[in-house]
């Protein structure tokens, strides 16, 4: 993979890997779970978890979760990373390692291993030595945005995806591989999730190809076409998928929001945030406030905002300069000739900088809102991509490249090359203190809830279940917040069973974080979330002021839903005011009163409802059940038939008679239903669409057991492609590696040849 350099073996690459291992024990503590916290926590590491466990029981992964939500797809978004081959091989390695790393902390730290060593290699490639390379890998790394926002996991593909493409990009300029590896590349970064960052990445591809060609490069006009061809081709399933949730993703209005412009960059690239916070200290500029964020990570580049500003100026200073000295416009001519002669002329690696450039300041006009980012807004599918400021994770790792060109071509001589290495590694060290300071800052936001671990989550929320005489296998169960307004997500998701936790724990309930949910589907339990904006669909927990609200407002539509979707289970928050920060810190004091008794008394009013018993679930919460409610499954009489042999995509019920059978799961046209005869016999059922966007599934004259499953021959097409991608990928980094071995091999038959000439003839 590179680690050799003209035969030698490189030890810079190996400090690389060593280092890059201590820097992520250093940024966790030794803290499994450092980076397991908030949207990696509870959106998507339940829902990930249970597909691997499944995968590992049944040999299928799933693509539909029926838990939540009345079922919600979890394949075709691609962020869930179901289909991310890399999310597989953490799962095997958190399982086989000790410590019970969680599978997302392995993945996050297995890209950064990998980013790194890739951004080496690129470095080394760009003309820098051994010393500046692992210099330039450091700045790298201490790079703010990805440890601010290291609750999304996926923004570490970047970390990963943007080197490797330029790598292979650099290696790969001659023969057949030139015209596919990059294609593999981003496949595998689309694979791996978030088609957001993939549409930059291909930007940075043919920004780079279209550089190129303009510099008297004609091939890459078909290096582009092809690669644009196969990568298409190998990212097919994935991208149908995705078209099909298309659809019903609601239109988003946050494209042109948290702008980020080169002042605040240039500001807050060098500011020591992280020692500022250890004195109690910290300042932002009011341009720079991202996310709700103003603690300046996000901005921290180092040394490279400010030292490649400085560059810039000084080559545009120099070309007006000589500009200037010109008496007309035909000198202004020949010196413009004469530098792209010069241009054209120079070697490869020159060039692809050169494109890495233009692709910088294409970028950096999409991060400001610029003439950039007002063309992809005019773009379909590709205005609904949310927040300008997601940009800088494909920034960064390119600037920073930038950078190590222009040191690792600096004349060796004079003062200048000294003083930039000295201000990089200074302000490395800085980078390294703003990182642990935000990974302990962002610790320390859920350490108290989160003392148990994951594992130990679960199994307190199945013993409070267990406690409480839950039937969660036939019900749904729905929580709901004391506090309005919290909406930075901390809360403990096993003491009130909602985000996507319910997955974790077999639990089925209208929880669900997903933006891809239809509006249809929403109104069939609007009544017992928010209406119409449904706040819920973000916070997954609702609050009791509203549900209490919709419970006076619309008694009859909210007794209905809580019918027709089996909620049987009600989760009230009791928490008081003094043991929640969170609310401590952004709530009116008039809006925390404890209205439990006032919800209570108006289900108790609800027509065809009865309160059975109200009891204390955990600490934290009271349990409401509830008589009066259908069960997930009924019969045609009435009755309450029992799921079996439950999973995430398939349930199974017993057809004692032949009949219509209603089930409280939403209609999916991907959706499946056959009846197994006792004799083996199986028939395909038709699934119908009710009005209140349950299913009815006629078993006509037979009985039988039923199967409900889902079935989308995309998914399947989709892990087959991603298979071969993942092949693809494989033999590519091979390859590399017996490419550059074969300088070895080469250069020890040239030595044997030697040696034979050297031996005496016995004739």
């Amino acid at each position: 993979m590179g680690l050799r350099d003209k035969g030698k073996i490189e030890w810079g690459a190996f400090l690389i890997l060593v280092l890059s291992l201590v820097f992520i024990c250093f940024l966790t503590g030794g803290n499994p779970e450092a980076f397991l916290v908030d949207d990696n926590r509870m959106q998507w590491y339940p829902v990930m978890e249970r597909v691997y466990d499944e995968f590992g029981d049944t040999g299928r992964i799933c693509c539909y979760d029926l838990y939540q939500m009345k079922g919600m797809s979890i394949a075709k978004q691609g962020y869930y990373g179901v289909m991310n081959p890399f999310m597989l091989l953490s799962y095997v390695a958190a399982k086989l390692l000790p410590g019970n790393v969680p599978m997302i902390s392995f993945y996050i730290g297995l890209l950064v291993v990998m980013g790194n060593l890739f951004f080496y290699l690129v470095c080394r490639r760009l003309g820098c030595g051994q010393k500046l390379a692992v210099l330039m890998t450091a700045v790298y790394s201490t790079a703010g945005c990805f440890w601010a926002f290291l609750y999304w996991y996926y923004i570490f593909n970047n970390y990963l995806i943007v080197p490797l493409l330029l790598y292979v990009f650099i290696r790969c300029r001659k023969g057949v591989l030139a015209y596919c590896a990059c294609a593999v590349v981003l496949s595998m970064g689309l694979y791996m999730g978030n088609v957001q960052y993939t549409f930059y990445h291909y930007i940075v591809f043919i920004i780079l190809c279209l550089v190129m060609a303009a510099l008297k490069e004609r091939r890459y006009f078909a290096v582009l076409g092809t690669n644009l061809a196969v990568g298409l081709g190998l990212s097919a399933p994935v991208l149908i998928l995705m078209l099909q949730a298309s659809g019903d993703f609601q239109r988003q209005q946050f494209f042109f929001e948290n702008p980020i412009y080169i002042f605040s960059m240039l500001l807050h690239s060098m500011i020591p945030q992280g020692i500022l916070h250890r004195w109690g200290h910290g300042f932002s500029f009011l341009d720079s406030v991202v996310m709700h964020r103003n603690d300046n990570m996000v901005l921290y580049m180092g040394a490279t905002a400010i030292l490649l500003c400085v560059f810039m100026i000084a080559v545009i200073g120099r070309g007006m300069k000589r500009i200037r000295d010109c008496r007309n416009l035909r000198e202004v001519w020949e010196i413009g000739k004469r530098a792209y002669s010069r241009a054209a002329a120079w070697p490869q690696e020159q060039k692809m900088v050169t494109g890495i450039v233009v692709v910088l300041f294409f970028l950096l006009s999409v991060m400001g809102g610029g003439a950039a980012a007002k063309i992809l807004y005019a773009m379909p599918v590709v205005r609904n991509f949310r927040y300008l400021f997601k940009v800088i994770f494909v920034l960064v790792p390119l600037a920073v490249m930038v950078l190590a060109w222009i040191v690792g071509n600096m004349e060796d001589k004079g003062r200048w090359k000294a003083v930039v290495l000295s201000l990089t590694a200074v302000f490395v060290c800085v980078g390294v203190f703003n990182a642990h300071d935000e990974v302990m800052a962002v610790d320390a936001a859920y350490e108290e809830q989160f003392i148990r671990g994951f594992s130990g989550e679960k199994e307190d929320a199945l013993a409070s279940v267990e406690n409480a005489g839950m039937d969660c296998k036939n019900y749904r169960t729905v929580a709901f917040l004391r506090f309005p307004w919290i909406n930075d997500e901390n809360f403990n998701v096993s003491e009130n069973l909602s985000r996507n936790f319910p997955t974790a724990v077999s639990v089925f309930s209208l929880a669900g974080y997903e933006n891809s949910v239809s509006r249809q589907r929403m109104e069939s339990f609007d009544a017992i979330y928010s209406d119409p904006e449904f706040y819920a669909k973000f916070a997954n927990a609702d609050t009791m002021q509203i549900f209490w609200q919709n419970l006076l407002q619309k008694p009859e539509r909210a007794a209905q839903q809580l019918i027709n979707n089996g909620v049987r289970y009600l989760l009230l928050d009791k928490t008081e005011l003094e043991d929640n920060q969170q609310a401590q810190a952004y709530i009116d004091s008039n809006l925390h009163e404890d209205i439990r008794k006032e919800v209570i008394t108006a289900l108790k009013e609800l027509p065809g409802i009865e309160v059975v018993r109200v009891i204390s679930f955990n600490e934290h919460y009271d349990l409401v059940e509830i008589n009066g409610i259908n069960g997930l499954c009924m019969d045609g009489e009435g009755n309450m038939v029992p799921l079996t042999d439950l999973n995430m995509q398939t349930v199974t019920f017993q057809a004692q008679t032949a009949g219509d059978y209603t089930l409280a799961f939403a209609y999916d046209r991907h959706l499946q239903a056959f009846l197994t005869e006792a004799d083996g016999t199986k028939h395909l059922l038709s699934i119908e669409c009710l009005e209140n966007e349950n299913i009815l599934i006629p078993t006509q004259d037979k009985c039988g057991q039923v199967t409900l499953t889902y079935h989308n021959p995309v998914c399947t097409a989709g892990f087959v492609w991603e298979g071969m991608v993942s092949l693809a990928f494989v033999v590519l980094l091979i390859w590399f590696y017996v490419e550059k071995n074969l300088y070895l091999l080469k250069k020890l038959q040239k030595y044997v040849r030697l040696c034979s000439k050297l031996v005496p003839d016995n004739k």
